[in-house]
């Protein structure tokens, strides 16, 4: 797949990520994820290979969340009224 600004956008939300949580797990600054982002600048080798790991590991778990909000679900288990977004992404550490 060829990752233009829009799909890595869409993935970093979809990731429920911010650009700088995005950047610190891709071992980058922030300025470059925007500017990835802003089609300023293409993904070197290395960035794309962790994007598409990151983009498997989404479309892999999306039918699980589309059966039931992970949300709801982690709540469910965890007998707690709200989570933060680091509780829902434990698994992709």
């Amino acid at each position: 797949m060829n990752f233009n600004g829009t799909h890595i956008k869409t993935l970093r939300q979809r990731l429920g990520w911010s650009v700088a949580e995005m950047a610190r797990r891709m071992g980058c600054n922030t300025k470059l994820i925007q500017a990835w982002e802003k089609e300023a600048a293409k993904p070197d080798p290395e960035a794309l290979n962790q994007l598409r790991y990151l983009q498997n590991h989404v479309e892999s778990y999306s039918e699980q969340i589309a059966q039931k909000p992970i949300v709801e679900k982690e709540m469910e288990e965890r007998h707690v009224a709200q989570l933060t977004h680091r509780d829902l992404l434990k698994d992709i550490q």
